[in-house]
């Protein structure tokens, strides 16, 4: 296993080199991450109830359908979330071209709680991912088997970057 250093070094050399900035990139990385959870229900509902006790309607719909629903919305609409967003001018910018352009801002780190620890975990990497960020995510080690579930699952699912 890599240091932390090691791995935040590799995140960094991955950003850089732009490999998360194509609107492909990010679709496929979120469609790998719906998939992850659509095939894996079972799972998730099991370490749910084994961390936290809770019942199976109560995960799937506090935990999986929040967290399956913001990824249908991001993949929808990232590609009107990654377009310049053109703003008004004044007599000083009256013939430039004057917009807001949204860029990710590199590595950041998704610190995941006990008590939705799936949601509250993957929530924030959707939205990273469809930023275009790198990120760098740790579950709770209270909720164990969730912890441990997410640890399986993401490397199968999503890029490595190396």
């Amino acid at each position: 296993m890599d240091s932390h250093s090691q791995v935040l070094e590799r995140l960094r050399t991955a950003f850089r080199s732009g490999i998360t900035l194509p609107l492909e990139f990010r679709r496929t990385q979120l469609t790998k991450l719906l998939a992850l959870v659509k095939d894996n229900e079972e799972q998730i509902v099991k370490a749910l109830h084994q961390d936290l006790a809770k019942p199976k309607f109560e995960s799937i719909l506090s935990e999986v359908e929040i967290v399956t629903n913001e990824l249908h919305h991001a993949i929808s609409n990232v590609a009107t979330w990654i377009q310049p967003e053109y703003v008004s001018k004044n007599l000083a910018t009256k013939l430039d071209d004057c917009f807001v352009r949204r860029e990710p801002l590199g590595v950041v780190l998704i610190i995941g709680p006990w008590n939705y620890p799936l949601q509250l975990l993957i929530l924030p990497l959707v939205g990273a991912i469809a930023a275009g960020n790198c990120a760098v995510i740790k579950p709770s080690e209270i909720s164990s088997a969730t912890d441990c579930l997410v640890a399986e699952l993401i490397p199968k699912y999503l890029s490595q970057v190396s």
